[in-house]
């Protein structure tokens, strides 16, 4: 169940930056220069389209018949001309001779583009208890900083059976059949064998969890959750982003969504009155952090006598198992009475700004006692100057 608790409200957020997340715990692994097989398309050179088309017209590429042809050594050039080709899936060796391949011939043919294999090196993290998988650039992935900080965990976490046990090269060749791996295109063919093998994702059954600031950023159309692992000693904090993790985003998310619901509404609107009032005001998710709330003036009064600033967003702390999220509540009338009180903290709050005018704000017992419940001394005693040293 989240529970909730009143904050103060959420400075706005950096631009980009949709929602805040002062405390995380979150089980992850991560392995740094994990090798993957690159296929890079490249553009077939004159003697390899003649060698295609000497298979696919014939049925296969015979040295002799390429000597006829070229009167170049086809033993000596044959099997150089060919070694792309069979590599891309082309043509296969057949003797001394290469034979045509369906459909990879043809596909070579129409767009006169090979594969060039190549071993590429990416950062990968895993995060179990969502099940994101993701591959990284090393060079701005941030794991290097975060082995040189050596975060200590402050629990652990179960790992789903099916991964307790595997092999982290497994886990990457099933996720890149099925197309689960976030960053890495159709390009990246699979994960080459190493000469030390492949690390296990638990011996033990069990993942480190690391408590962490998260934020979500926004990414064109989706969220990227980015994480802030907290220094250390001389080590400052190192900042983690995780494109992709669109499950960890959800979840993350999910804590903000809870308001739909009229009755976990009304429990953070408990929070809020510090009481059991049960009350679940009309409500509209604004952003991914953010809320619009109708109150009515029974309501604003409530919260004007708790000392509230109607005009300024309320601030909710929403925790669940292993997030806390900040959010804001705009206040806006939902009858005639709420409106009035909220338009006298807009002006209240308006006029205690720096350098407002303040000759339009009516000088009452009533008006100055609200400023000084809000905090604005300064213009009580702005408002009180008049009276008080009026000697003429």
């Amino acid at each position: 169940m989240i529970e909730f608790v009143p904050a103060e409200p959420p400075a706005e957020p950096a631009p980009g930056t949709a929602a805040i997340l002062p405390e995380v715990l979150v089980p992850i692994r991560w392995w740094r220069g994990v090798p993957f097989e690159r296929a890079s398309p490249v553009q077939m050179t004159p003697l390899e389209r003649f060698v295609l088309e000497l298979a696919t017209t014939t049925g296969r590429a015979d040295p002799d018949e390429f000597f006829e042809i070229t009167n170049l050594p086809g033993a000596t050039l044959l099997p150089v001309a060919a070694r792309r080709l069979v590599a891309a899936g082309a043509l296969a060796r057949d003797g001394d001779g290469y034979r045509p391949l369906s459909p990879g011939a043809e596909r070579a043919a129409r767009t006169r583009t090979v594969y060039r294999q190549r071993l590429v090196r990416l950062d990968v993290v895993l995060l179990p208890r969502t099940g994101d998988l993701l591959a990284l650039d090393p060079h701005s992935s941030g794991l290097r900083e975060i082995d040189r900080l050596r975060p200590r965990s402050v629990g652990n976490a179960p790992v789903p059976p099916r991964l307790a046990g595997r092999t982290l090269a497994d886990e990457l060749r099933a996720r890149l059949a099925a197309g689960t791996v976030a960053g890495v295109d159709e390009e990246t063919t699979g994960v080459a064998e190493s000469a030390t093998g492949s690390p296990m994702i638990s011996r033990n059954g069990w993942c480190p969890v690391y408590r962490c600031r998260g934020e979500l950023r926004v990414d064109g159309d989706r969220y990227r959750p980015v994480l802030t692992l907290p220094g250390e000693g001389k080590h400052d904090p190192v900042r983690l982003d995780l494109p992709g993790a669109s499950r960890l985003a959800e979840n993350w998310l999910g804590l903000a969504d809870a308001l739909h619901d009229p009755a976990t509404r009304a429990r953070a609107w408990d929070a809020l009155l510090g009481g059991s009032q049960r009350v679940a005001p009309q409500a509209e998710r604004i952003g991914p952090g953010r809320w619009r709330c109708w109150i009515s003036g029974a309501l604003a009064r409530r919260l004007a006598d708790r000392g509230r600033n109607l005009a300024l967003p309320l601030g909710l702390a929403a925790r669940g198992e292993d997030a806390v999220v900040e959010l804001a509540i705009d206040l806006v009338g939902a009858d005639r009475t709420a409106e009035t009180l909220i338009e006298v903290d807009r002006r209240i709050t308006a006029a205690a700004g720096p350098g407002a005018d303040i000759a339009a704000l009516p000088s009452s017992p009533e008006l100055r006692d609200r400023a000084w419940r809000l905090g604005f001394p300064g213009l009580v005693y702005a408002l009180r100057e008049a009276e008080d040293f009026g000697y003429a």
